[in-house]
């Protein structure tokens, strides 16, 4: 709502927010009076994108770009095609947490650092999803800065990693306390609580894939 009305016959607006929603109406203004017109209701395009995995032809493409850190030559990291939230690939991360170092974690190292603060976005999402047969466990993101400074943020529930339909994860920035969010150098999701009680079998292997990171708005309080 703008107010006091714009007058005139045009209106510029300010610059509009990523995945908010606005509401625009033209009333009509006569001799006879003014006649309201229909209210019209679009949402912005979604915010600008971190990660969307649609550029990873194969397996070897993703694990070169989103490593993990279990040592040997073992495979984690997968490019997906059969099970996507948006576009045609998403990634897909194997973990085995009942072995050392009991978290299995893929990060992404950013060509140039990344300013995080662009439109004052204040929100990072994450798509992701699991397996019913999964073993609860906590998943998290950890960003870090050009300077070191590093800062983790877990899901709430451990359970997440269990839901098969898909989710979205929106994870506030301020949360990321202590890390310069306009130069952020690498982006990290795990799974893992770090102790040897994972739940898991001894044979056991759990996925969670990921889809869809990127930067947006968390929604208005009502």
């Amino acid at each position: 709502l703008v107010d006091p009305a714009p007058e005139g016959a045009s209106y510029t607006p300010a610059m509009l927010e990523s995945g908010r929603t606005y509401q625009w109406r033209v009333d009509q203004v006569g001799p006879a009076g003014v006649v309201t017109g229909r209210t019209w209701q679009f949402t912005a395009g979604q915010g600008p994108v971190v990660e969307d995995f649609e550029s990873y032809a194969d397996d070897a493409a993703i694990g070169a770009a989103w490593p993990h850190n279990i040592p040997g030559d073992y495979l984690y990291v997968f490019a997906e095609t059969a099970t996507v939230n948006q576009g045609a690939r998403s990634m897909k991360l194997n973990y085995q947490n009942q072995y050392e170092p009991f978290v299995t974690e893929a990060t992404r190292t950013f060509a140039a650092p990344q300013d995080w603060t662009i439109a004052d976005v204040d929100m990072l999402s994450v798509a992701f999803r699991g397996l019913r047969t999964n073993v609860e466990q906590p998943m998290y993101v950890r960003i870090a800065d050009s300077a070191g400074a590093e800062a983790t943020v877990s899901h709430p529930a451990n359970y997440a990693v269990l839901s098969e339909p898909w989710r979205t994860w929106e994870i506030a920035l301020a949360d990321f306390a202590g890390v310069d969010l306009t130069a952020v150098a690498t982006l990290t999701i795990g799974v893992g609580g770090g102790e040897e009680s994972s739940g898991q079998g001894d044979q056991d292997l759990d996925t969670v894939y990921l889809d869809a990171i990127r930067l947006g708005y968390l929604p208005a309080e009502q």
